[in-house]
């Protein structure tokens, strides 16, 4: 279990990131939406690939999550999509594939977060960013 001070501190280096978060595990969504709130980011939590793109403009993420299902020809093409209309935004993969650590960059990702995760390495992985 985190403690309150492991978020409290969080909040102190993480300043409202706006974040869209897709995973079409709606307990996984509704938990990961949670916890980012409470690390101070700014979620909009998104449970359709298809959707993503659409909520870009008028949210205006800093980062997105993105959930790479075991084959990721979905989440692939989406990536691409958003890198060619908006190269800055960062996109970060979350996956249970055994291969993303080979796969991510190849795809087009930033980085990825491997499931099942920490909460406190994917918070290390999104600040960077």
């Amino acid at each position: 279990m985190l403690s309150s001070s492991f978020f409290d501190s969080d909040k102190k280096r993480v300043a409202m990131k706006r974040v869209i978060v897709q995973d079409t595990d709606l307990d996984l969504l509704t938990i990961l939406t949670f916890l980012l709130e409470e690390a101070s980011f700014e979620v909009l939590p998104v449970s359709h690939c298809k959707d993503v793109a659409s909520k870009i403009n008028s949210f205006d993420p800093q980062l997105i999550v993105l959930d790479f299902r075991l084959s990721g020809e979905e989440c692939t093409c989406l990536c691409a999509a958003i890198k060619k209309d908006f190269p800055c935004i960062p996109i970060v993969a979350l996956s249970c594939n055994h291969n993303i650590q080979k796969q991510y960059a190849i795809c087009g990702f930033d980085d990825y977060v491997a499931k099942p995760f920490d909460i406190e390495h994917l918070l290390s992985v999104m600040r960077k960013y």
